[in-house]
């Protein structure tokens, strides 16, 4: 029996050398594949080599960490990440684990869970440029940008062109922007079914955000113009505002758009101000108050004006699902009331393969009631209610500059008389020289505002927003 042992042990060596020698050969074709930009046959080698027995922990971490990149590279982001999960097993030393970790990191980015992305490389990323990408990309998304600066300064600008130098460049100059005081303009125009035109023009000035010990605050101020006219008559309304930005910890955010406001001899305070807390990538609560005039002409001459008081979570059941319900109250200072709700389910796109593109999808619905219906003044029917769904999409015109667009349809009911409504709206937004940012969004409407509603009812907007470091 004995003997019989060593020679099994001969007759299985040819058997183990042939499987080993197929991993390597596996891996060895799919990074051959990873060069000649084939991204889909080298998911398959890589898969191929991670599902044979016999291979040693540095072949299955070099399938795995293979496996990640080439479907980080289709869009394939939950596969990626648990790959990446795999070859963090399979790490043979801290090299090999720092690197897995890296792409864990970039493929949770992808997902939009920047707190556990952060959380992965803040512990080694300082003097590395590629853990240093991932970290700036989730401060980027935190609002963490004053925790990125060191690493930025600390890590070599890559040497190479291709995503590593394009990302590097890019999340340098966001970070180097959200640091610096900033100047910013907006203008906006609408004009709707009534007749009644909306104009807008406004600045801002932030100064450099500053803090310590785990908080930072941000200070500015702003000031606008608002034309609100139709065939008869024209109102001008003129704000103030103290802008403020503070971050308590990881996990709290308050943000402040507070100050005087004045049209003609009417005097009235105006802004808002918003708390929110958010502990984890999955799940936000917010709260926050608002106040402003009535924006059409004759409530604007009757001096009306209103508070809104409202709380909302997001929720995040799913990696690309995101559920958004608010309730509010609104107190009119006619002696309306209103009590009401919105409710958003959104999708987040998924990529078109081999394209800059990415599609969708969104739900809303609106519903609340007044106290005291009225009619003339401003939108005021006693029940209302609305929803929509529709389909949204976004491509990249290129690194800098991106397209986005909505189409949604769907159907309101006004006091009981129902009308079918729609949503159209696209925005482009990207890097002006110097630094500079800009968004433009266009949009139409048929769905009730607080200018106006019912059957038949339409909105077309323009939104244009240029930012500037000083």
């Amino acid at each position: 029996m004995n003997r019989r042992l060593p020679l099994l042990a001969l007759l299985l060596l040819p058997a183990a050398h042939a499987q080993t020698a197929s991993i390597a050969s596996d891996i060895q074709a799919g990074r051959a594949a990873l060069s000649d930009n084939q991204p889909a046959r080298a998911r398959s080698l890589f898969a191929a080599a991670l599902a044979q027995d016999g291979g040693s922990h540095d072949d299955r971490y070099a399938a795995a960490m293979g496996l990640g990149q080439s479907t980080l590279w289709l869009g394939q982001y939950p596969a990626a990440a648990d790959a990446f999960r795999i070859a963090q097993q399979e790490a043979a030393g801290t090299p090999a684990r720092q690197a897995a970790d890296t792409g864990l990191a970039q493929a949770l980015n992808a997902q939009d869970y920047p707190r556990a992305a952060y959380a992965l490389v803040a512990p080694f990323a300082m003097g590395q440029t590629r853990p240093t990408v991932e970290l700036m990309r989730a401060t980027q998304s935190l609002g963490w940008e004053d925790r990125g600066e060191s690493y930025l300064d600390a890590a070599p600008a890559p040497t190479t062109q291709g995503y590593l130098a394009t990302q590097y460049r890019l999340l340098g100059d966001d970070i180097r922007l959200a640091l610096s005081s900033q100047l910013q303009g907006d203008f906006a125009y609408s004009h709707d079914s009534d007749g009644l035109d909306t104009w807008h023009v406004g600045g801002a000035y932030r100064f450099a955000p500053s803090g310590h010990d785990g908080w930072t605050q941000r200070w500015g101020i702003a000031a606008g113009t608002t034309h609100v006219e139709d065939d008869l008559q024209s109102r001008r309304l003129d704000d103030l505002s103290l802008l403020g930005e503070l971050h308590l910890g990881d996990d709290n955010r308050i943000d402040l758009d507070l100050g005087p406001g004045r049209s003609g001899s009417w005097n009235y305070l105006q802004g808002s101000a918003r708390w929110t807390l958010q502990p984890s990538d999955s799940f936000s609560l917010s709260t926050g108050a608002e106040r402003a005039p009535v924006p059409t002409d004759t409530a604007i001459a009757d001096r009306l004006i209103y508070d809104v008081y409202s709380v909302g979570v997001s929720l995040r059941p799913a990696s690309r699902w995101y559920v958004v319900p608010t309730y509010y109250r609104q107190d009119f200072s006619d002696g309306n009331h209103r009590d009401g709700g919105t409710m958003k389910v959104l999708l987040s796109p998924y990529d078109i393969p081999d394209t800059g593109g990415a599609i969708g999808a969104e739900f809303s619905a609106r519903i609340f009631h007044s106290s005291q219906p009225s009619h003339g003044v401003y939108f005021n029917p006693a029940n209302y209610r609305t929803a929509q769904v529709g389909l949204v999409g976004v491509y990249s015109l290129s690194q800098e500059w991106k397209v986005r667009g909505v189409a949604a349809v769907g159907r309101q009911v006004t006091d009981g008389a129902g009308a079918s409504v729609y949503t159209i709206g696209a925005s482009l937004s990207g890097r002006l020289p110097g630094n500079g940012r800009l968004e433009l969004q266009l949009g139409r409407s048929s769905a009730a505002s607080a200018n106006g509603g019912g059957s038949g009812y339409w909105c077309n907007s323009i939104n244009l927003s240029v930012r500037y470091p000083l």
